[in-house]
């Protein structure tokens, strides 16, 4: 009685453990055709890069090297937040994956979602959340509630639709309204009557949105006049900020850079960053190094160069 009470108490912890680690590993798909897999790997690839997130260099250049459909998951699944499988009768089924639920104050972030289409379906992953959107003559609480927007990147080089292969990944894009942790409801769905029963199609996830400090910019001209200059900013990861997503005028999702005049601002999580900055093609091309590691407010000053 005694070993089997000790077994007990050993093997639960164990197995309690293996059941965590095995809630947030995505299955690995088999019977899939290397080759349209490789095709579509390589536009989220790119979308990635015209997004300003692209794949760590390491992660990059083994996916280059990838021979096998395995390889590829190995690689591609520990980026995904959430794995969506659609059975045979079309019902959608999520549970989260291995990727850090880690957000930025006022800013995007990118993230994989592993597709298991055992229907063949050719409709459009939607994703939905009781916490997005907006909230005109809401309820007081509503505010409290809807912390995030969220949207899948579906423009080209991606497709909309699902291609109908077995195994794909999508690209899902998160923005985070304040900072701290909030938890979000994601629910997917490839059309009507696909919802799973008991609420499968849903995914509650624990996010870290890191906080954002104000960094103003003092841009002054080569005669030390107030000007406007042109910024590309990116962090150790080679991530572009602001993202490139939803970017307003003077500033547009087609190019990295970002355009800010004298006493304008941006908001950065802590990190590392180099800033390159000129102001056209007869001005010479700059960089300095950023250090942010708390969310006081903080001023930097370039000088431009002819």
């Amino acid at each position: 009685m005694l070993m089997g009470l000790a077994f007990r108490r050993l093997y639960l912890p164990l197995a309690l453990a293996a059941f965590v680690c095995s809630a947030e590993e995505l299955p690995m798909v088999t019977g899939v055709e290397f080759q349209p897999l490789s095709a579509q790997v390589s536009r989220i690839t790119q979308t990635l890069e015209m997004l300003g997130e692209p794949l760590p260099a390491a992660d990059a250049r083994q996916l280059t090297d990838a021979k096998t459909v395995e390889q590829i998951q190995g690689i591609l699944d520990k980026h995904c937040l959430a794995g969506v499988e659609i059975n045979p009768e079309s019902r959608v089924k999520v549970q989260q994956g291995q990727a850090k639920a880690a957000l930025i104050e006022q800013g995007w972030r990118a993230f994989l979602i592993k597709v298991h289409n055992q229907a063949g379906v050719t409709a459009v992953l939607a994703v939905d959340s009781p916490n997005a959107g907006a909230i005109p003559n809401g309820p007081q609480n509503a505010a409290r509630m809807r912390w995030l927007d969220l949207q899948m990147a579906n423009k080209q080089p991606m497709k909309a639709h699902l291609s109908g292969l077995d195994l794909e990944y999508r690209i899902l894009q998160i923005y985070a309204k304040e900072a701290g942790k909030r938890e979000g409801k994601l629910t997917f769905d490839v059309g009507q009557g696909s919802q799973d029963l008991g609420f499968r199609s849903e995914v509650d996830i624990l996010f870290t949105i890191a906080p954002s400090a104000k960094v103003t910019f003092r841009v002054l001209d080569f005669n030390d006049k107030p000007t406007t200059g042109s910024f590309l900013i990116k962090d150790d990861r080679q991530r572009v900020f602001p993202s490139q997503t939803k970017r307003l005028a003077p500033d547009f999702f087609f190019h990295p850079q970002v355009y800010r005049a004298d006493g304008e601002s941006v908001a950065l999580p802590p990190g590392k960053y180099t800033i390159t900055y000129s102001r056209g093609p007869e001005y010479r091309t700059r960089t300095q190094a950023l250090t942010i590691t708390d969310t006081a407010p903080r001023t930097l000053t370039f000088r431009l160069e002819r």
